[in-house]
């Protein structure tokens, strides 16, 4: 309807919330718009474990694919690869959130000072407790700031880091550019992010394959968080998208290609969640552990993206890269 802004799963969500009296958060997000919104919905700092990234095998397959190697994280690989034997290196981490991949970086020993800037107030405090308590605050800043104005100040990084928030970013034309603006001469940008279809408008081929996955999965392990059993994947609408978070992947689907017209290319590892993300979204949580059935199980849905890739295609990319010399 209208190009997917609205549909019937919206208003079997609203129908729910109604006969659970819980139209709060559904009035919350109409009263709350713009950038306000979205700092609303990020200032939220509990650890979702029931999306892809908490299980433990989805993030060995990651390294495999991004390093070559299940037992080598992606900042590990890059420290080694690209850094060395620099050392005493100057970053920024945009996008920073509460910090996790932060202390993942400090701990390579490449940086003399890594900062991390977000615009939720919530996240920054969370950060720079966690900094504190793993003995990195030496290294790891964290402060709240908005990126476009810390380009207009000048400042320059020998590295820039973008993890998973650079599909918050809208006007790529113009941010990208800016962020180039940021990395000293020689420096580099590295990239973890997510380059899927804009405002998650999954394709049909997306959709078939997932459904597929999930119908080959024991009802067990497709229970949602509240009880529900979780029997298929939807398209959600872009006004849902939007009430949610105006910036959740906004401008996705032309990040890589702006990437590669603004910045060179140094190496580019595409780790597939192009069927897993979406399949495992809201029911990850019962795949968490290592027993010998779970192991089997994730196996078959990582035998079953490894098919699809081909007509589907990569959510999800590692890139290392330099500014394009003007």
């Amino acid at each position: 309807m209208l190009n997917n802004l609205v549909n019937r799963h919206d208003a079997d969500r609203l129908l729910r919330k109604v006969r659970k009296l819980d139209l709060d958060p559904v009035l919350a997000k109409l009263r709350v718009r713009g950038g306000a919104r979205v700092v609303q919905h990020w200032s939220r700092v509990d650890p979702s474990l029931t999306e892809w990234w908490a299980i433990p095998a989805v993030v060995e397959r990651w390294n495999l694919l991004m390093t070559g190697d299940a037992d080598t994280s992606f900042p590990a690989y890059v420290a080694a690869r690209h850094f060395a034997p620099r050392t005493g290196l100057r970053g920024l981490s945009l996008g920073c959130g509460t910090g996790g991949n932060e202390l993942l970086w400090a701990r390579t020993g490449a940086f003399a000072l890594l900062e991390g800037v977000d615009v939720a107030q919530r996240r920054i405090d969370f950060a720079t407790r966690a900094a504190a308590e793993q003995g990195l605050s030496g290294v790891l800043r964290f402060r709240v700031a908005d990126v476009n104005r810390t380009a207009a100040d000048g400042e320059r990084f020998d590295v820039l880091l973008g993890l998973q928030s650079l599909h918050h970013f809208d006007r790529l034309d113009e941010t990208l550019p800016r962020l180039a603006g940021l990395i000293e001469p020689g420096g580099m940008f590295v990239v973890d992010e997510f380059v899927g279809p804009t405002r998650f408008q999954w394709t049909d081929a997306q959709l078939d394959a997932a459904n597929a996955l999930l119908a080959r999965l024991p009802e067990e392990r497709r229970r949602l968080a509240d009880g529900r059993i979780k029997r298929r994947v939807v398209r959600p609408s872009r006004m849902s998208m939007v009430l949610d978070d105006p910036s959740e992947a906004v401008d996705a689907a032309a990040l890589l290609p702006g990437l590669r017209r603004y910045f060179d290319v140094v190496e580019e590892r595409p780790y597939g969640g192009t069927v897993l993300h979406i399949a495992f979204s809201g029911i990850a949580h019962h795949f968490r552990d290592q027993e010998p059935e779970t192991l089997a199980l994730l196996d078959q849905c990582f035998a079953a993206e490894d098919a699809a890739l081909p007509e589907v295609g990569h959510d999800f990319v590692a890139l290392v890269c330099r500014p394009r010399a003007s």
